[in-house]
């Protein structure tokens, strides 16, 4: 029984790890050569959240920041800035899980973006404060408003496809 909670937790880290990097081909692909006016939501944010909350086990933080990294080096992003804080935002996610187990939908979303604000803040500033070049407010505020609308989306797909559903108290006193 413990090696099959094992391997199903090994199975779904490798599962989040491979959608991590499909997103960031997908982003890679040129299917724009314009720039746009408006932004798109940032996909492997909203996932990381749902599953940081959902399935801690799913989400470790060397996992969190691999996949994260990866994408700020090949999206041409400052290395490491957003790995540190969507390891930060992830651990924090991880912390409420308990809290939030038993707490509404509605709830969890609250959180969530909150936490996606908090990241947009984080952003800004520290890209602020060390003179990076960054994108205008309104993208980043559009981009994050994206986050939280396809929030619930996320979760739902994540719970259809994969079966990443909130951990129960059974789950949790099972997995001692």
């Amino acid at each position: 029984m413990a090696d099959a909670a094992l391997s199903n937790k090994w199975l779904m880290r490798f599962v989040f790890a491979l959608l991590c990097l499909l997103l960031i081909f997908a982003q890679l692909l040129p299917l724009e050569t314009t720039p746009r006016r408006w932004a798109g939501p940032e996909f492997m944010v909203v996932l990381a959240l749902a599953w940081a909350v959902r399935q801690p086990d799913y989400t470790p933080p060397l996992l969190v920041a691999g996949v994260f990294l990866l994408a700020d080096f090949l999206l041409l992003r400052p290395p490491g800035l957003a790995a540190a804080i969507m390891v930060f935002a992830c651990e924090i996610q991880r912390g409420r899980a308990t809290r939030l187990r038993d707490a509404t939908f509605a709830t969890e979303w609250l959180t969530a973006a909150v936490i996606m604000l908090a990241i947009t803040v984080g952003y800004r500033l520290i890209g602020t404060i060390f003179l990076l070049p960054l994108p205008s407010l309104g993208l980043m505020l559009m981009q994050t408003i994206m986050n939280i609308a396809i929030y619930p989306g996320v979760v739902f797909l994540s719970h259809l496809l994969f079966g990443v559903r909130r951990a129960t108290a059974h789950d949790a006193l099972g997995a001692n």
